[in-house]
């Protein structure tokens, strides 16, 4: 996970981190730890999981870990290795991914709820790492639109450079995953043929809260996915109803353009929820938390000035699968 201190004052100011038995402990310091027992002292090497999949460390940062776990007895641990996660504020997982690239409309139980047929090809469609938010962190819906969609999501992170790869080889390419909310604003998203001036905004890419490594998913194709809006669920599928599968997309991708280390792509969303009647249009004050089985829960409150506070004593009229 990335992260970084909630009294930081500087916006740059992230590290890298492992969750070790309900802490956050900080890679940096780990690993200084290790190399020199007598103090841990902050190398500063690693600010985000993307630093660490572009060393290519993911392998020694585990050894590291699992050197600490067995070696150092919380009581002994010198200051700044682990943190309360109240402490600190979770950023998302990379911070400058060269692309962010969403999938829509991938789910089978989406394409029947729009009556559209199976499709041959992947349809494509662009966030920036601008949209990226983390865990906790708030989505700001600009003035512009009042009709701001939730879509939860699993995303892929790229941990190896994929260009023009079979989808036998993609595995190989796949540092982890994490859960995604690939919010859009739908007045703005229609304005033209092309999608991305409804998904680019800033905020509306919340990421997190951390890379699970691939080696931790039993199976990435058979997985539970949810969201929930102020505790009630709103979407609900699973990833083996995709029409095509991570491994499918990350190869389709590849074909077209090379994927960078720390790359994102969104592999869709079970439902249009701005095709429900009425629409769920996000508005002020409301928490939309997503949920990925095995991968975690990524939340995040809505500010929204310009909007009205939903009456959460109303149930939301939606169907979930």
């Amino acid at each position: 996970m990335t992260y970084r201190q909630k009294n930081a004052t500087r916006q740059d100011s992230s590290s890298a981190a492992v969750l070790v038995d309900g802490a956050v402990a900080d890679i940096d310091a780990i690993l200084a730890l290790k190399s020199q027992p007598a103090a841990a002292v902050r190398k500063d090497a690693f600010r985000s999981v993307e630093d660490v999949l572009l060393a290519g460390a993911l392998d020694d940062i585990a050894a590291a870990v699992a050197w600490f776990q067995d070696h150092c007895a919380a009581s002994a641990v010198p200051d700044g290795v682990l943190h309360a996660p109240d402490a600190i504020e979770l950023l998302p997982p990379v911070l400058r991914p060269t692309k962010v690239i969403g999938v829509g409309m991938n789910y089978r139980s989406f394409l029947e709820q729009l009556g559209e047929p199976v499709p041959d090809h992947p349809t494509l469609f662009h966030k920036t790492s601008s949209a990226l938010r983390g865990h906790g962190q708030a989505v700001v819906i600009p003035p512009n639109t009042d009709q701001a969609v939730p879509e939860g999501e699993l995303a892929v992170i790229i941990g190896r450079r994929a260009s023009r790869i079979s989808v036998a080889e993609a595995d190989d390419h796949i540092a982890g995953f994490a859960c995604a909310n690939d919010i859009s604003a739908r007045n703005l998203e229609f304005q033209t043929s092309q999608w991305t001036s409804g998904k680019m905004l800033e905020t509306f890419g919340p990421l997190g809260p951390a890379l699970v490594t691939r080696d931790e998913i039993a199976d990435v194709n058979n997985l539970r996915v949810r969201t929930l809006l102020n505790g009630q669920v709103i979407q609900e599928g699973n990833t083996g109803s995709m029409v095509f599968s991570v491994q499918e997309i990350i190869s389709r991708i590849s074909m077209l353009v090379s994927l960078e280390v720390g790359d994102v792509v969104l592999t869709g969303t079970p439902s249009d929820l701005g095709e429900v009647d009425p629409p769920v249009f996000l508005t002020a004050q409301d928490v939309i938390r997503v949920e990925v089985e095995s991968v975690g829960e990524l939340e995040n409150p809505v500010i929204a000035g310009h909007l009205t506070e939903r009456d959460r004593s109303v149930p939301l009229s939606v169907r979930t699968n």
